[in-house]
């Protein structure tokens, strides 16, 4: 895999935080004034792990392959006066080298298409980072992991702090808990209920405190069945005496009854009114009434004394469990208010309707007893008693206990059915993901096992053909093409394995070397190194090159070359057709970087330019200029800034004069540079301002700037910063270079306010 950032910690020249290069792509153009920290990224490139695992790993640029840096370090290390040897193929066998052609070819195929499965697969712990398959895959992870960490912000908070102990703090350690185990878990019972969980919970929290167990309700009834017939049948009355036929009439004979306690005061006289009374009334009235009134009344008082007593037992019974009900925090009162008041209500009724009874001993009453409402307050003490005596049990056995509140917490949390939806669908997401990524590795490691072998068959047809003098002979090429002919390389022999600078009658060469042939035939020597084998026999790696300022000391015609050379290796970085994998090129020359870094395809993809900037703190920056360099010369740098100005609403003096001197600047140096410029008649429709300002133009185009006419800015009123760029343009198409004009402006990035209706349009 190719490098994707580049991290140098370097607290002298980029600060606390280290200098980070992201996203590489195949060809990487880095440009930097000295002392920007040039040399110090290719000093760091260079001392990359020769370990191939610890190369992955490492942290300045992670990538299994080797990386190649030319630098100053390099150019010391080589260039001495026995150059170590470089092994290549020959030419000597033209279908051996057929093969191996095929098989490196085979190679590189195969490596593509790891490094696509690779891509395919991704990466996903980190999930700011997480791509691919993995960051799919970490993605509904995360989305599954916030979910179901805040449903358990939804459960009681009395179970929260004890379930869920040592998980809160964490989302991802709660998500692992939850996954371990909901797989643990054979059957889901969605119909759970927390309630007892909740109970428990509170025994738990309560620590070692007592609970006492609630009185029991006792009494259950009030009134017997037979009791209940008694009152509910009409009894049997008087039937004698010289009454009965009037107390029948009337039928009074409860209101005649009561008269009789006063027949004794009434002195003669009838208590009802006030008449004087027969002497033998009170022998006529008990007569009637002892044939059965009497004896119901009886019962009726009876009865409802039988009553009221067990109502009064039962009312104690009651306050007594009040009592225990405000004693017991644990209990909520509201449950058992409703049921008490019941039993109390339903007792007052009974009460009501026997003392009525008692009134009206002869007269049927239904009346229902307690025993129902008594029976449903009974249930709720014996449900209570219940949960006391597992709390009971829960702190005596709390350790226990714990565990089992804990295991059923979980299952009850993980059983609902927002949960095990979610838990299901990530689950499931995962597996087929991991299915695909698993027959993805499958593949990379076949395809691997098959770079084994075309290695192997590599080696063994290399060693009949591998020597050092063709490597030799295109360095010579390359010297004589170049102008050098007062010295050249010579093979040092097959025992020794290397090369030697020699003159032209093979003495040695080194010592009298101008700086500039060394750092030529150094990078000569490098760029054939990239596509050959440090061992003699050895196959030719994929490499990473890393190119840090090769013009040192360099003509123009030399540089020229070596940036011809470096378009050539981005080339073949980016079709992939050699062992050349990524080419990463440090620069300060604008005009090499220019040289080496262009390209017919500006939106290649393929491509990416960074720049190094001192900030005012002395510290580089990095500049992302993504896959387009913004590296200018002077010329281009003036239209960018009409481009700007163009765009800018900014109407301030400082923009208005700055924009004046470009335009003097471009004017000067093109109609200087390329001449003719022709006069021109007075402009027709335009105010003597605009005319004013175009002739300034011609004057500028044709003898400088530095005139009298400099202070032609006080002419100008603000806000009309606009108007004079587009009579800029205007001169331009009265001296016929309308074409450069727009050429200039699309070019600096410009190309909108061309159009019909934007500032540089034209009618």
């Amino acid at each position: 895999m190719e490098i994707e950032s580049i991290t140098v910690q370097a607290d002298y020249c980029f600060g606390e935080q280290p200098l980070q290069l992201r996203e590489l792509k195949k060809v990487n153009f880095i440009f930097a004034p000295n002392g920007a920290g040039k040399s110090t990224i290719s000093s760091m490139l260079a001392r990359q792990p020769s370990d191939a695992a610890q190369r992955t790993n490492w942290d300045v640029a992670p990538t299994n392959l080797p990386i190649r840096v030319f630098n100053e370090a390099y150019r010391s290390r080589v260039l001495t006066e026995h150059v170590n040897g470089i092994f290549t193929m020959g030419d000597t066998s033209k279908t051996i080298n057929d093969q191996i052609d095929t098989l490196k070819s085979e190679i590189r195929d195969r490596t593509s298409e790891r490094d696509k499965w690779n891509k395919e697969i991704g990466s996903g712990p980190d999930e700011n980072t997480a791509n691919g398959l993995l960051g799919e895959i970490e993605s509904n992870r995360v989305a599954a992991r916030k979910s179901i960490f805040s449903a358990h912000k939804d459960i009681d908070e009395s179970v929260i702090p004890i379930v869920f102990e040592g998980y809160r703090n964490s989302q991802d350690k709660f998500f692992d808990e939850a996954r371990k185990r909901f797989g643990e878990i054979q059957s889901l019972n969605s119909d759970v209920d927390w309630e007892p969980i909740k109970t428990r919970a509170r025994s738990l929290s309560s620590g070692k405190k007592v609970r006492v167990r609630l009185p029991s309700i006792t009494t259950v009834s009030l009134i017997s069945a037979d009791d209940v017939a008694e009152v509910a049948s009409k009894s049997s009355h008087g039937q004698g005496g010289n009454f009965a036929e009037f107390i029948q009439h009337l039928n009074n004979e409860d209101w005649v009854s009561k008269g009789r306690d006063y027949v004794d005061e009434a002195r003669g006289r009838c208590p009802f009114c006030q008449n004087q009374v027969p002497a033998n009334l009170e022998h006529d009235l008990a007569q009637y009434f002892e044939g059965g009134f009497d004896a119901a009344l009886q019962r009726s008082i009876r009865i409802e004394s039988i009553v009221n007593a067990n109502a009064a037992k039962l009312e104690g019974e009651i306050s007594a469990l009040e009592i225990a009900l405000t004693g017991d925090a644990e209990i909520a009162e509201e449950d058992f208010n409703p049921a008490i008041s019941r039993v109390r209500d339903a007792a007052k009724l009974l009460i009501s309707q026997l003392h009525e009874r008692s009134a009206h001993p002869t007269q049927p009453i239904a009346v229902s007893d307690v025993d129902s409402v008594v029976s449903e307050l009974a249930q709720l003490v014996d449900d209570e008693n219940e949960k006391i005596e597992q709390h009971k049990q829960i702190v005596e056995n709390a350790g226990v206990e714990r565990g089992k509140l804990v295991s059923d917490g979980w299952v009850a949390f993980l059983s609902g059915t927002a949960v095990s939806i979610e838990m299901k669908k990530f689950n499931g997401f995962e597996l087929r993901k991991q299915k695909v990524i698993t027959g993805l590795r499958t593949k990379i490691t076949e395809s691997e096992g098959q770079d084994s072998l075309a290695n192997s068959k590599i080696e063994n047809l290399q060693k009949s053909i591998s020597n050092t003098s063709d490597v030799a002979d295109k360095i010579n090429k390359l010297l004589t093409a170049m102008g050098f002919h007062r010295f050249r390389l010579s093979s040092a022999g097959e025992s020794s394995g290397g090369y030697r600078i020699v003159r032209e009658d093979d003495t040695p060469a080194f010592d009298s070397l101008s700086e500039g042939e060394k750092s030529f035939i150094c990078f000569a020597y490098f760029w054939e190194s990239l596509f050959g084998s440090e061992v003699a026999s050895g196959v030719p790696e994929d490499v990473v090159a890393v190119i840090d300022d090769p013009i040192s000391s360099l003509d123009s015609d030399a540089l020229f070359m070596i940036a011809a050379y470096i378009r050539d290796a981005a080339k073949l970085a980016t079709k992939g057709t050699t062992n050349l994998r990524q080419l990463i090129v440090l620069t300060h020359n604008t005009q090499f970087h220019h040289e080496a870094a262009y390209t017919s395809d500006r939106n290649s993809q393929e491509r990416r330019y960074f720049r190094l900037v001192k900030d005012l703190s002395g510290f580089t920056t990095v500049r992302d200029d993504k896959n387009e360099s913004k590296i200018r010369g002077s010329y281009a740098l003036l239209w960018h800034s009409v481009v700007e100005a163009a765009r800018t609403e900014d109407e301030s003096d400082l923009v208005r004069v700055g924009v004046f001197n470009i335009v003097r600047r471009i004017l000067e140096g093109y109609f200087k540079t390329i001449g003719n410029v022709k006069d021109f008649d007075r402009l027709k429709d335009v105010s003597p301002t605009d005319e004013r300002i175009v002739s300034q133009f011609h004057i500028w185009a044709n003898s400088g700037s530095h005139t009298i006419a400099d202070d032609i800015d006080q002419t100008i009123d603000v806000g009309r910063t606009k108007d004079f760029l587009r009579l800029f343009k205007q001169y331009f198409d009265i001296q016929r270079h309308g074409a450069h004009f727009d050429m200039m402006v699309a070019a600096s990035g410009g190309e909108s306010l061309l159009e019909s209706d934007q500032l540089f349009a034209r009618l």
